[in-house]
């Protein structure tokens, strides 16, 4: 069993083969020891987040940013492999700083949830507290709302709205969005400020079991945390 130890701000696979991603990480962040990380760009793990073993971050067509407080689950996949005959060691070229076409940076907000065996494809942005549950699949630029939530083993191709549950699969898929808007509360307003972000739509009535969730997520990294501290004393 992978242990989750702390990481240093220069945490990378152990596992071989080019080439190995260069990562930021925060020092509350929390990353399995067989986490991969390949390609040749970046990748951004914010403050609070757990990483747990066998998730793989692939960087061969751009960054990959992850939020505060985030949960990438078992065996997720962000990014893609490329074909074998096109693995280069090096980036893409840039004009002035600026990122050619070709470069399609991956982002997942704060508070986001990917579940095992999920798959995120480069250039998707998923937006706070958002959840994508196990086996799902989120095709390239994808653009999946704040509070939004993709059911098991859905493939998403087009935008998930705000505070929209998608299910089923293929023309059976379903998109429902609860009823009874609430004004935002004063915390989702100045975690939008901090963060820079774009404010959600007006919450649901469904919202108090969204905090909810929100505080047992906040619990499993308190948890993780206190097992790390009993781990050095050992």
């Amino acid at each position: 069993m992978a242990t989750l130890k702390p990481p240093t701000n220069t945490h990378r696979s152990s596992s071989s083969g080019p080439p190995k991603a260069p990562v930021k990480v925060d020092s509350t962040a929390t990353i399995a020891d067989n986490v991969v990380f390949q390609g040749p760009y970046p990748v951004t793990i914010g403050a609070g987040t757990v990483i747990h073993p066998r998730a793989k971050f692939y960087t061969y067509e751009g960054p990959i940013i992850v939020g505060d407080g985030c949960i990438i689950s078992e065996k997720a996949v962000i990014g893609s492999q490329p074909p074998p005959s096109s693995r280069s060691s090096s980036p893409l070229p840039t004009r002035d700083g600026e990122p050619t076409p070709k470069e399609s940076t991956t982002r997942i907000s704060y508070f986001v949830t990917i579940g095992p065996s999920s798959t995120i494809e480069p250039g998707v942005h998923i937006h706070s507290s958002a959840t994508i549950e196990a086996l799902a699949t989120i095709r390239r630029g994808v653009d999946i709302g704040s509070h939004a939530k993709v059911c098991s083993s859905c493939e998403i191709t087009g935008r998930v709205q705000e505070w929209f549950v998608v299910w089923g699969s293929g023309p059976g898929m379903r998109r429902k969005r609860t009823r009874g808007a609430k004004p935002l509360s004063p915390a989702v307003l100045d975690a939008a400020r901090i963060a820079q972000t774009p404010l959600p739509a007006p919450a649901p009535a469904g919202k108090v079991i969204e905090d909810a969730r929100l505080m047992v997520l906040q619990k499993e990294r308190e948890i993780l945390g206190r097992m790390l501290v009993s781990v050095k004393k050992k």
